[in-house]
């Protein structure tokens, strides 16, 4: 009930095992089994059974800090983990992949998934962990947004899971490098051309003009 109370009745007598068969809402299903022994009437049988909170995961990703970045070369994102609702001293592991938000599929490079893993025991229930990945960029062509998917483990048994593709907190944006526009046309110094060839021009006229006084004086003698 309500107060965490559960009754059973008209039980034959001998040995029984009781179990969870469903936990309560926002509570992780307790798996251990527990054997009781009925042999009388009226018999009352404490059990402590605890629930554990479902955890809560919150990602931040950036690239040095950045939610944006230009592609060239190698590329570490960080995936900044907040989560509540842990066992202090208890082993978790958390478990990332990167996810290309235009397909909604995992982001690949040289045909390889981007994954991280990360083991950690917490202190106290709520806190951080951050969990990075590490990639050579310099094959994205095109703008690409990348978001980062996180799966928490307990046991080997998966126990959260934070991974939405809409997320901006889980998301960074690369950005090809811009182009460099090549430069047209003829950028010579028409100035001094148009000078050069006038003095050719000047001295084409000039050896004219000789040749034909050196004729007349020929033709005067």
């Amino acid at each position: 009930d309500k107060d965490g109370v559960f009754t059973f009745e008209n039980i034959p007598y001998g040995n029984w095992i009781i179990c969870e068969l469903k936990a309560a809402d926002g509570y992780l299903e307790n798996t251990e089994i527990h054997h009781v022994q009925i042999n009388s009437n009226e018999q009352i049988i404490e059990i402590n059974v605890v629930n554990d909170r479902i955890p809560e995961l919150k990602t931040t990703a950036t690239v040095d800090g950045k939610k944006k970045v230009t592609a060239g070369g190698k590329i570490t994102i960080d995936d900044v983990v907040e989560f509540k609702h842990l066992i202090p001293g208890k082993e978790y592991v958390i478990k990332g992949i990167l996810m290309d938000k235009s397909t909604g599929k995992p982001f690949k490079v040289d045909g390889k998934e981007i994954t991280s893993e990360v083991k950690f025991i917490p202190e106290k229930s709520n806190g951080t962990v951050t969990v990075t990945f590490t990639f050579d960029s310099s094959e994205i062509k095109k703008e690409t947004d990348i978001v980062v998917f996180e799966t928490l483990y307990r046991d080997g048994v998966e126990i959260a899971t934070h991974a939405d593709i809409k997320d901006e907190g889980q998301t960074v944006t690369v950005k090809i490098p811009a182009q460099k526009t090549p430069k047209t046309g003829d950028e010579r110094n028409y100035g001094v051309c148009i000078g050069i060839g006038s003095i050719a021009l000047g001295g084409a006229f000039s050896a004219l003009i000789l040749k034909i006084k050196s004729k007349k004086d020929e033709d005067d003698e």
